[in-house]
């Protein structure tokens, strides 16, 4: 099946945020300041309690509070994503020539948020049982100063942690349209948003990999700007995954404004 090259997703992606970025841009920046307040408060509340409970001055946390802090990222997560699909739908009225504006932000806690949550759930659930055991195994010393090292226990989890994060990986991968086709039809069930990510992910999974990678550079050069790059990477990024999940339903379709449709896409 033909299919747009990544060169032309990305050219299109420019062309549809020409004369946009002011709301993709200011979007991003509350989106950020959201996701930074709530991270800072629920982190600060979650230490306020270890503190109280008197482990604050341990170098690392027990198991079971190691376990307990990646639960509390899983809900900020949960939390976070209903705001990052907001920003999504922004960039899907953008791509369809509709007018977009800050309130689309919100868009999810209008139309079924408990879809994106779940959805956020199954992702970060899934990650958390893949790397649990190697939670349990990792040496209590790790990072103590002054501490032998279980070289054998370390061994065991690294293998774990990355195996675990690779599976994990793949995982992400079949459901990366999830949020997308959920925007096209909030209505649609978790289970069949699901199965339908999967199903446009197989065979696509390396060439979606491949777009993520061709955006290190930039990231680069956004950290070297202390950040202010990253209100126009951001954008950019986000369009170019909208329009391959475009492409993904219609192949072909994408036209940019220099080459025109293609079928390669390396």
């Amino acid at each position: 099946m033909n299919r747009t090259s990544i060169s032309d997703l990305k050219l299109a992606a420019k062309d549809q945020l020409l004369g946009n970025y002011g709301i993709a841009t200011g979007s991003f920046a509350l989106l950020f300041l959201l996701i930074y307040l709530l991270m800072s408060v629920v982190m600060s509340a979650f230490m306020f309690t270890i503190t109280q409970n008197g482990t604050a001055s341990q170098a690392v946390m027990t198991l079971s509070q190691e376990i307990e802090a990646n639960i509390v990222g899983m809900a900020i997560g949960a939390i976070s994503v209903t705001f990052s699909v907001g920003y999504i739908y922004i960039m899907f009225k953008i791509a369809r020539n509709e007018r977009a504006s800050i309130s689309d932000l919100f868009f999810v806690f209008r139309n079924h948020p408990d879809k994106v949550i779940i959805i956020s759930l199954i992702m970060t659930v899934i990650q958390f049982i893949l790397l649990l055991p190697a939670t349990i195994v990792k040496p209590r010393q790790f990072g103590m100063p002054g501490q032998d090292l279980d070289g054998k226990r370390l061994l065991v989890w690294v293998i774990l942690y990355v195996a675990g994060f690779a599976v994990s990986f793949v995982v992400d991968l079949m459901l990366a349209m999830s949020f997308m086709i959920y925007l096209d039809d909030p209505s649609e069930s978790v289970l069949s948003i699901v199965r339908t990510s999967i199903e446009m992910m197989r065979g696509n999974k390396f060439r979606y990999f491949y777009m993520i990678l061709s955006f290190i550079g930039y990231w680069f050069l956004a950290v070297l700007s202390l950040g202010i790059a990253f209100l126009w990477v951001v954008p950019y990024q986000t369009m170019t995954i909208v329009q391959f999940y475009s492409d993904l339903k219609e192949p072909s379709q994408i036209t940019s404004p220099e080459k025109g449709p293609e079928s390669e896409w390396i």
